[in-house]
């Protein structure tokens, strides 16, 4: 009973009750949720009511608790994200964030860190390595950039930070995408890559493979073609891929005297395994004139340049439109090989993929859309809204992978944007209220 009543007066102490009645408990309780809701707002992820009756569920709520993010981490790229955050801004942004508050600093590892900021490429606060994100930072750096960690407490933490790090970057990347701005969210996929193969996105992509590091590439770098005639550059992983297809003693041929057999053989397994996909759009949608929906290919042949007029696309100016992107996988794999290479990352990882349509002139994300692994062939919808002014636009379909660095693609949309329809508008909000009814 003294045990009891010793543990309920630490509980009074703790919480700072003056006594367990009623009145005070409930006075305590509606302070604690009023400071809770106050935090909440002020992180913008609910909204009050004017009179204070009701509260809403903001975006930024929905994606801290969706990712199970602290509110404070949401606030933090709210306050810091920008249509130009360049890509070493969200790796401190990344760093930054709440989760990684309690990222154990040990005796002695300020002085640890000061000796290991110096041999990594970033730039950190000198007067802050006693910092739980600093020393995040520098994880992230030395992940990366493949260095030695200084003891067996720091691979520890990485494995820790690493954990931590996909889901944060994808609540990252849906916070930017919901601002509507391009370029930070092709930095946060390339970061999120990054982290996968714990490689730099402005290295070679060819340093993904197993056994090959910077002193190899002069093997790769100029070989001859498949008929021995004439030797061909390669500066990329899809361009290895497509030389060696099929092909080992091409890769052993390359490679031999640099590093050993059974290390070339498992370059060629790599190789093999890596998704080549193959992309097909359509544009569906109404058009003056026609009884029904129609189809149209976009065209994505045409590279760079001036476009010919086959291959833009006349569409109605503020129309919603939809996407149809189909992705095909041209190499066949079996159905256990769904885990991407992931050689530097502490779990195992599905493949996957996020489609972004942005227009670069504006730097304006139009649409985003993740996807999961493509076996076979998977086909995704996006809904594509015209400008209001007529007039061509330029908008750009990103095929981006959720683990591999150099494997992404893009391709243009030419759309040539013709005056709004009246009958095209209402058969597209016919079809959408038809759709909406439960039959």
């Amino acid at each position: 009973m003294r045990q009891l009543l010793s543990s309920a007066e630490d509980m009074f102490h703790y919480y700072n009750l003056d006594d367990t009645d009623h009145d005070s408990i409930n006075k305590f309780l509606s302070s604690l949720v009023e400071r809770a809701l106050v935090e909440l707002e002020a992180s913008s992820c609910i909204g009050i009511g004017d009179d204070g009756s009701s509260i809403e569920a903001l975006t930024l709520g929905r994606i801290s608790s969706y990712y199970y993010l602290n509110h404070l981490t949401v606030r933090m790229f709210q306050d810091n994200l920008t249509p130009n955050s360049t890509l070493e801004e969200l790796l401190t942004m990344l760093s930054d964030a709440h989760e990684y508050a309690e990222l154990p600093v040990r005796h002695n590892e300020d002085q640890i860190n000061s000796e290991l900021a110096p041999r990594l490429p970033l730039a950190v606060n000198p007067h802050s390595y006693d910092s739980a994100h600093t020393k995040a930072h520098l994880l992230f750096q030395a992940h990366f950039s493949q260095s030695t960690l200084p003891s067996t407490d720091y691979l520890t933490d990485t494995k820790s930070v690493l954990d931590q790090a996909i889901r944060i970057l994808q609540a990252m990347l849906d916070a930017t995408a919901d601002q509507g701005n391009l370029i930070p969210a092709l930095h946060v996929i390339n970061l999120v890559q990054m982290v996968v193969q714990g490689r730099w996105a402005h290295e070679s992509s060819l340093l993904i493979l197993p056994h090959i590091h910077s002193y190899n590439l002069h093997c790769i770098r100029y070989v001859g073609d498949k008929t021995g005639k004439k030797r061909t550059a390669i500066e990329s992983l899809p361009e290895l891929m497509a030389y060696a297809e099929d092909r080992f003693e091409l890769l052993l041929e390359m490679l031999e005297g640099e590093i050993e057999r059974k290390e070339i053989s498992q370059v060629y397994t790599v190789l093999q395994q890596l998704p080549v996909i193959d992309v097909k759009m359509t544009v569906r949608g109404w058009w003056e004139g026609e009884t029904g929906q129609v189809e149209k290919m976009v065209p994505m042949s045409h590279k760079g340049g001036s476009r010919p007029d086959k291959d833009w696309i006349p569409v109605h100016a503020d129309q919603e439109y939809v996407l149809n992107v189909e992705l095909r996988r041209a190499n066949k794999v079996k159905k256990h090989d769904s885990k991407a290479y992931t050689s530097r990352f502490p779990k195992p990882k599905d493949e996957g993929w996020f489609l972004v349509i942005g227009e670069v002139d504006k730097k304006e994300l139009i649409a985003l859309k993740r996807v999961g692994y493509v076996r076979n062939r998977t086909n995704v919808q996006l809904a594509l809204y015209t400008p209001e002014i007529p007039g061509r636009v330029i908008y750009t379909l990103y095929l981006m992978s959720d683990a591999y660095l150099g494997l992404d693609q893009q391709y243009d949309i030419c759309l040539d944007v013709v005056p709004a329809s009246i009958e095209a508008q209402v058969n597209t909000e016919l079809k959408e209220e038809l759709e909406g009814l439960d039959f």
